[in-house]
Formats: structure tokens, sequence, C-alpha cells
């Protein structure tokens, strides 16, 4: 990605999601980028009132949402070269997604939603299933916004997706110090079946050291791509469990974002024991950022 040139953010209530504003506007004014606000109404479907009734009331709460888009626009006074208001009726995160094909996002803006229901933990707020079906970056917005993003932890792995994370981040914050981290981990069920197989913890130890070995190379690789930045970045390598490890890098005072690649898991395994992914979105102190890779036709 060289500019971003379409960000969506998706908004709610206010003054809850005000720091969604501030950032969307933030990263917008940056690119010069056109700002897409949009609000969600659930339908009206269930109501028994006359036709003509109904459509007054969704007349009065769509003009209400956006004179609420509009205040709040106001007070955080967004500085963004085009900024479009689309108040939405139906299910808010297949509108969301919606839009976000229609105008081709580069980036989508929401605020984190804790679910504790059952319902939830199995389906997922509306952020959680805008992340894991969109075909854009979604940026997480949990902390009040008080400072542009400074230092940004990126997670990275073998996959590659993650080879084309550093880039996405490096053009999206160009003034943003990276962080990359590399989680070093044989998991539990692999190192069980080299125990049986006969590799003992000798060849453990050893299959441990050739990863951290190939995550180290893959790291100076990552590095070369960065050394035109005017801020200097940094890598680690470390050995654990990755959502334990990432989470603990957001709680360094420095770190404003972490940004991770969308994994994608089984929903019953998400529900039961919760992705590498999930894990951080819930519990980093700070921002949260998924990339997912806009498809090529889609920049077209």
């Amino acid at each position: 990605m060289s500019q971003a040139r379409n960000i969506l953010a998706a908004v709610g209530k206010f003054p809850q999601d005000e720091p969604v504003l501030a950032r969307a506007a933030e990263i917008a004014r940056a690119h010069q980028a056109r700002l897409t606000i949009v609000h969600v109404i659930d339908d009206f479907s269930g109501l028994e009132l006359a036709p003509a009734d109904l459509s007054l009331i969704q007349y009065q709460v769509q003009l209400g949402a956006r004179k609420s888009v509009e205040a709040a626009l106001a007070r955080q006074d967004v500085d963004v070269p085009e900024i479009d208001i689309r108040i939405e009726i139906g299910s808010p995160y297949q509108r969301v997604i919606e839009l976000t094909n229609e105008i081709n996002a580069d980036l989508v803006v929401m605020r984190a939603h804790q679910g504790d229901s059952i319902l939830a933990k199995i389906i997922g707020s509306t952020t959680d299933r805008v992340i894991r079906t969109t075909c854009a970056p979604v940026l997480v917005v949990k902390r009040p916004v008080t400072r542009a993003y400074h230092g940004v932890v990126v997670g990275i792995e073998m996959s590659d997706d993650s080879a084309a994370v550093v880039p996405f981040v490096a053009a999206l914050l160009p003034l943003a110090g990276l962080h990359l981290i590399h989680v070093v981990q044989i998991l539990p069920p692999f190192e069980a079946a080299m125990l049986r197989a006969g590799s003992g913890q000798a060849g453990i130890a050893a299959h441990r050291v050739a990863l951290i070995r190939k995550a180290k190379a893959r790291m100076r690789d990552m590095s070369k791509r960065l050394t035109n930045r005017p801020i200097r970045s940094a890598t680690r390598v470390v050995v654990g469990d990755p959502a334990t490890s990432l989470v603990r890098a957001t709680w360094s005072p420095q770190a404003d974002l972490i940004v991770l690649d969308r994994r994608r898991t089984g929903r019953i395994r998400r529900a039961l024991l919760g992705s590498v992914t999930q894990r951080v979105l819930r519990t980093a102190a700070c921002d949260v950022l998924i990339f997912c890779p806009v498809p090529q036709q889609a920049r077209e």
C-alpha cells in the first residue's frame, strides 16, 4: 500500500465512539484520504406499525443519528478534505462489510466491543464479525486518543500474509517507530508427538533452536525493508506463548498500537480457546490493528 485513499469509520454511540472518529480522521488527514462515516441502525421490521408511521419513525431516527455524528465531528474539529456520512439501516456487521466493499476501503476503524454472553462468545460482537469476514484491515480503537501513533508493535509470523504486514504498516504510519516481535513456540501437541517419536528433550531443544534461528533470519529480512524510515525500528525474537508475549509487549508506555495478521480458526475452537488474535484483541493495553491484505482487484 503506497497511500490510503478510503477510510471507513463505523460508529454507533457517542461519546464512546469519538476516539474512533479521531483515529480515522487522523489517518485520513495524513493520507489526504476520503473519510466515510457509517452509522447502522437495526431495521424496524419487527414493529407492528402502519407503513406511514414506520417511515416517519425511521426518518426521525436517521435524522437524529446524522445530527449526532455531525455534532461529534464538530467537537473533534475534524479537518479532512472529503467526508461522507452514511446512515444505514440493516444488520450492523453486514452493512459495514458491504460498505467496505462498495467504497474499496483501505482501512476500517471501529471501537472494541466486549461480549460476555454465550452467544457473543460463539458468534462475536459486530467488531469480531467484521474482523473475521472483511477484506480490509480493521483498526480497533480501545483507548482515548491523546497523541498520534508513535510506538507500534508488529507481530511477525512465517506466513506470507505476515510478510505483507510490515510494508503495510510502514506506509500507513510513516512517522511511527516499529517494534517487530516474533514469538517462537513449539505447540504442545507437536512436542508430545516428538516425544512419542523418540526425539527426547534434546531433540525438542534442537528444534526450538532451529526455529529461533529461522525467526531471527526472517526478522533481519524484515528490518531491511525499514532502513529508509525516519524513525529507527527494532526487532526481537522471544520464546513463549504468542498471545501472552504479545499482550505483554503492549504494556510498555511507548506502545500505542499492536498489529497482527488475521488468523482463521474454527468457530467452536475459537469459542472454547480463542485464537491468538482474539486473545490479544480482548486483553491488549493499546489499540489493535488486524491486518488483512486488500485484494488487488479491489484497489483497481
